[in-house]
């Protein structure tokens, strides 16, 4: 089967203007009512390209944090597991906060020999490989601590080169199937992360570097087949100010930007909730050992990307043919409050794996049309590293916030598990996604 068939082709336009692309594709580019213009239709091996890497790069981003990490806190400090978690965690998504878009601004400006992107993705793949083999060898919380945030500085580089692909690089019709696919892959790549963590667990060097390898490996492929066009040239260079004021945007002039941001950090706070502490509720709610509950979360995981792909190409493909973005989001919300309120009261395996199928539902049909969204309203398309580094800020935002206030939740009534609570809290806050999405208006 050629790799290229999972992708349709995407008709000329009315009124669009033929461009040459180097051989890749016919493809047409077209100016929007608003006066975007349209890149052309990318070719299915590109596309196919920048999904793997995507695939591969989410197995790194998310392998310390649904598994290793808490893993490691385990086997350090098992008295204290949540608040210390919740402290590396925490810590390591407010260093993102900044990280990501700032990388994201950096690159839109930079230009070498190697590209515009290229460098950013490959230095902070050799700072990944570090963050992940202090925390392989740590032997404190403080020193997990410092891993994680090497670790996390590494992947926001990377994935702030990364993300723009999809403003840059695809007009909105092929949005929603790519992100559609690219949510898929998030997915897949946690019980990836879940599966292989739980038969690695006797070689920590292997469990952390393992997904940084593979992200490197894959990346070779990417910089070979993903061309990286360089900025024009300024004629003057902005201060250390000037690029971080660029991280800042006023909500009341690009409202629509705004209301996704919101969305996207109040659908995350639940998901943030569920993947910190997920297997300490397999530990002290279930009663599970360590290595079982990785089967079973690698099982549950199994079974949820089935549902999650349903979702998620239901929804991407759908939002596309249909010219609709709005009524996926609000469906994925109400999948996720669903799931979130009914792992609040599981207490047998069964239940628990019903209610993470119904969030991993969400989140792969919100994740694939809420970033199709974003993409569709983003204000100025020669400055996508900038906008959707600030868009994936409402993602670390999320990861800071949540895994501070989860301690907090968790020892509500005078114990250090009250999961019922930090489920319910994680389904009222989820339900904002639904209420911002109401409020878009240039997006139907």
């Amino acid at each position: 089967m050629s790799i290229e068939e999972p992708f349709p082709s995407i008709p000329a336009t009315p009124g669009s203007v033929p461009v040459d692309v180097g051989g890749d594709i016919s493809a047409v580019t077209t100016t929007l009512p608003d006066g975007h213009v349209e890149p052309p239709p990318a070719s299915k091996t590109r596309m196919f390209v920048f999904i793997l890497t995507m695939f591969i790069g989410q197995w790194a981003l998310l392998s310390p944090v649904i598994f290793s990490v808490a893993y490691k806190v385990q086997i350090i400090d098992a008295a204290n597991k949540e608040t210390s978690l919740g402290i590396i965690v925490g810590i390591g998504a407010i260093f993102n906060l900044v990280a990501g878009p700032l990388f994201g601004v950096l690159s839109d400006r930079t230009r070498t020999r190697f590209g515009r992107r290229r460098p950013w993705i490959g230095g902070g793949l050799v700072v990944v490989a570090l963050g992940g083999l202090i925390l392989a060898v740590a032997p404190t919380i403080v020193l997990v601590g410092v891993g994680s945030v090497i670790y996390t500085l590494g992947i926001a580089a990377a994935f702030g080169s990364l993300t723009p692909f999809m403003a840059e690089s695809l007009p909105s019709l092929q949005r929603g199937r790519v992100g559609a696919l690219v949510g898929v892959g998030a997915q897949l790549s946690g019980v990836v992360a879940v599966l292989l963590g739980g038969v690695l667990l006797g070689n920590l060097l292997v469990l952390f570097l393992l997904p940084v390898a593979a992200f490197a490996m894959v990346f070779v492929l990417y910089a070979i087949v993903v061309p990286d066009e360089l900025p024009p040239r300024s004629e003057h260079r902005d201060s250390p100010f000037v690029v971080l004021s660029q991280l800042v945007f006023d909500p009341r002039k690009h409202r629509d930007f705004a209301l996704v941001w919101i969305g996207k950090f109040c659908m995350q706070v639940g998901l943030t909730f569920l993947s910190t502490y997920q297997l300490y509720f397999l530990l002290d709610r279930l009663g599970l050992a360590p290595a079982e509950a990785g089967q079973r979360l690698a099982l549950v995981g199994g079974i949820g990307v089935l549902v999650t792909t349903l979702f998620a190409i239901l929804g991407g493909f759908l939002s596309d043919k249909l010219k609709r973005r709005k009524p996926f989001i609000y469906a994925g919300t109400a999948l996720s409050v669903a799931g979130l309120l009914a792992l609040a009261f599981a207490h047998d395996v069964t239940t628990f794996a019903v209610s993470v199928s119904l969030v991993l539902a969400s989140a792969g049909l919100f994740g694939s049309v809420d970033l199709a969204l974003a993409t569709d309203v983003i204000p100025e398309r020669t400055q996508a590293g900038r906008w959707m580094g600030i868009y994936y800020v409402s993602n670390s935002l999320s990861s800071a916030i949540a895994p501070v206030f989860a301690p907090l939740i968790l020892v509500i009534g005078g114990g250090r598990g009250n999961y019922t609570a930090l489920y319910i809290v994680g389904a009222v806050v989820a339900l904002g996604a639904a209420l911002a999405a109401s409020g878009i208006k240039a997006v139907r």
